[in-house]
C-alpha cells in the first residue's frame, strides 16, 4: 500500500542519514586525530633535542677515536639503539664505538630522536617505560611507585625538569612522592611524557587529568583532553541537535577546567541552536554565569533590525527576563 511504501521510505531516509551522520563523524575524527598526532610527534621529539643540545641529564658518553666525543642519554639509545649498548654495563659513563665516523654517528643520534611519520619513537619509549629498564628514579603516588627516567620527565615536563635539574633537593633524590593527583592520572601522564598517546583508558576522569597535566605543565595533554571531550561530548558539533545534553555537559567541565578554546566552541554552538537548547533542563542547571555567556554570544550574532523576543529564566532566578 501507499502507507507502507511512505513508511518504509521515511525510515530508508533515516537510515541514511544515520549513516551519513556516521560517515561525517568518522572522517572529522581521522583528521582530528591525524592533526593532533602530528603535533605531539613533533613535540615528543623537539623536547628530545633540546635535551640533547643542552647536555642535561647526560648519563653517557659515546667515544669515536680519541678526538670526537658525544654526550647522550643511556634510556633514549637503550629504547631507539640499544646495540650501542651490547656489552656495557648499566652504570659505564664512556662507550667507544668502532668502524663508524663522528658525523655518521651525530646524524645517526638526531635521526633516533626524530619522529617521523613511519618512525616509532614514542612507541620505542613508551616500551621502555612498561619494562622499567635502567629506570633511575621512582615517583610515589599514594601507595604506587612509578619507575622512570629522569631524562625523559626532564625532556617532557617543566615541573620536573625545575626539580631534578635545579637546585631542589629532589635533584638529589632517586625516589620523589607527588602530591595533588591519584595513581590514575600519573599512569596517564607517564604514558603521555614516552609515549605521545592519544587515547585515555575507558572510564578516565578527564577533568581529574587535565588538572594533573596542567600542574605538571603538559600542554600536549590537555590538547588530547580537548580531542577526547570534542569527540565524545560533542561529536565533533553535528548540525542535528541530539547532542545537546551532553555539549551543555561538556561546557561546563570545560570552564571549570580552563579549556578556554572548547568551551567558547560549545557556547557558540549552544548560541546557534539556542531555542532548542534553551528548553533543556541541563542548560537551566548551568551557572547563571555560562547563561549569560551563551546569551550574549546570541545578542552578538543577532541582525540589528531582527525583533526577537526571547524570554530565559535560571533555575534560581538571578537570570532576568530579557528581550531584544
Amino acid at each position: 500500500s501507499q502507507k507502507c511504501a511512505d513508511v518504509w521510505a521515511q525510515q530508508f531516509g533515516n537510515n541514511m542519514s544515520s549513516t551519513e551522520t556516521a560517515r561525517e563523524f568518522q572522517a572529522k575524527e581521522r583528521k582530528c586525530r591525524n592533526q593532533l598526532k602530528k603535533r605531539l610527534a613533533n613535540a615528543l621529539s623537539r623536547e628530545l633535542n633540546r635535551l640533547l643540545q643542552e647536555e642535561q641529564e647526560t648519563d653517557v658518553t659515546l667515544c669515536v677515536g680519541s678526538a670526537f666525543q658525544l654526550k647522550a642519554h643511556r634510556a633514549v639509545l637503550l629504547a631507539r639503539a640499544p646495540h650501542l649498548l651490547q656489552g656495557t654495563e648499566a652504570t659505564t659513563p664512556v662507550i667507544h664505538l668502532q668502524g663508524i665516523e663522528p658525523a655518521a654517528l651525530k646524524d645517526f643520534i638526531q635521526y633516533i630522536m626524530h619522529l617521523g611519520p613511519a618512525s616509532g619513537l614514542g612507541t620505542d619509549l613508551l616500551a621502555l617505560y612498561q619494562r622499567a629498564d635502567m629506570s633511575d628514579i621512582s615517583i610515589r603516588v599514594a601507595d604506587r611507585v612509578f619507575s622512570a627516567h629522569r631524562a625523559i620527565l626532564c625532556a617532557r615536563s617543566e615541573y620536573f625538569r625545575a626539580m631534578l635539574c635545579g637546585s631542589w633537593m629532589e635533584s638529589l633524590c632517586q625516589c620523589i612522592t607527588l602530591q595533588g593527583l591519584g595513581p590514575d592520572e600519573m599512569e596517564i601522564l607517564l604514558h603521555f611524557m614516552y609515549g605521545a598517546i592519544l587515547d585515555f583508558p575507558p572510564g578516565t576522569n578527564v577533568s581529574q587529568v587535565v588538572l594533573a597535566a596542567d600542574m605538571l605543565g603538559l600542554e600536549g595533554l590537555k590538547d588530547v583532553a580537548e580531542m577526547v571531550l570534542t569527540r565524545d561530548y560533542c561529536r565533533f558539533f553535528p548540525k542535528v541537535r541530539e547532542r545537546m545534553g551532553s555539549i551543555l555537559e561538556c561546557l561546563a567541565i570545560t570552564h571549570s577546567i580552563g579549556l578556554q578554546d572548547l568551551y567558547c566552541s560549545c557556547v557558540r554552538w549552544v548560541a546557534e541552536h539556542f531555542v532548542k537548547c534553551w528548553s533543556e533542563r541541563n542548560f537551566a542547571l548551568l551557572p547563571p554565569e555560562l547563561q549569560r555567556d551563551c546569551l550574549n554570544n546570541v545578542t552578538k550574532n543577532m541582525v540589528c533590525n531582527t525583533h526577537i523576543h526571547i524570554f530565559v529564566f535560571s533555575c534560581g532566578g538571578d537570570f532576568p527576563l530579557t528581550f531584544f
